[in-house]
């Protein structure tokens, strides 16, 4: 892990507002031998929540390069997070911040084909996901919705729905979710709540090539119950399968899905 604002060291002092408000930005990347994939949406998500914040601009080469450095051989996630540093007490941001800069590599995955990968299971949360243009959208360090609901998935799930506070169907605990109707997918947008997804993007931009069609819809209930399927988006399970809890079985998934799935799956 190391850290950089400055000064050195890599300790979080007591007074950083990244741990005492949640006054930040993370990334979490998946490095494949020593590349940080899809980089290009991950550093375009980070500027965008950077300008919203109101932070300096960071150098995104350098930001990579540690990123990569960090994750070593094979393929890892890799977290880079991006606080305000230290500040006075108080809510108002200081004038010049000096950003602390974290970068931390998790253990060597093992990710089995799409094909292969059992569905998730998923269930529905009580959580509620909070409705807010100004962070909708951005990888903010304010989790707590997150980590509560995950703290309330029931036993056997997997994964959770989560509703936003108007009570519109928006993600999943950990993803952003995905309706499969034929070769169509249908994903909540997420200007007002939940986060722009790096997987997301991709398949927005990259479906039609595949032969499926896309939409950013909220979907109704009587929608999500009739789906051929369901999915979640991460960096960690690319596109992954699901059924919900108490549903009927997954129709048989298109070749068009499939071959889609395992693009991203192998997508730098």
């Amino acid at each position: 892990m190391s850290r950089a604002n400055g000064g050195s060291g890599s300790e979080v002092t007591a007074d950083d507002r990244g741990l005492l408000l949640g006054d930040g930005l993370f990334e979490t990347v998946l490095v494949r031998q020593g590349h940080a994939c899809l980089w290009p949406r991950h550093r375009a998500r980070l500027e965008l929540g950077l300008q919203r914040l109101g932070f300096p601009a960071q150098d995104p080469e350098r930001l990579r390069e540690e990123i990569e450095a960090a994750a070593g051989p094979g393929e890892r996630l890799v977290r880079l997070t991006l606080t305000r540093g230290r500040g006075p007490r108080g809510y108002a941001p200081p004038e010049q911040p000096l950003v602390t800069r974290l970068v931390s590599a998790g253990p060597e995955l093992s990710r089995p084909d799409p094909a292969e990968a059992t569905p998730l299971r998923i269930g529905f949360s009580t959580i509620p996901a909070s409705v807010n243009p100004a962070l909708g959208g951005i990888k903010h360090l304010g989790r707590l919705e997150n980590v509560l609901a995950r703290m309330h998935w029931r036993e056997g799930e997997d994964e959770a729905i989560l509703e936003d506070a108007v009570g519109r169907i928006t993600c999943a605990t950990q993803g952003n979710l995905w309706l499969r109707e034929g070769t169509h997918l249908v994903t909540p947008p997420v200007d007002e709540a939940g986060i722009a997804g790096t997987r997301r993007a991709w398949v927005l931009e990259n479906a039609e090539a595949f032969g499926v069609s896309t939409e950013v819809a909220w979907p109704t209930y009587e929608r999500l119950e009739a789906a051929d399927g369901l999915y979640v988006s991460n960096a960690r399970l690319g596109l992954a399968a699901g059924v919900l809890i108490g549903g009927g079985a997954a129709r048989t998934e298109p070749a068009a899905l499939q071959a889609l799935r395992r693009a991203l799956h192998e997508a730098d």
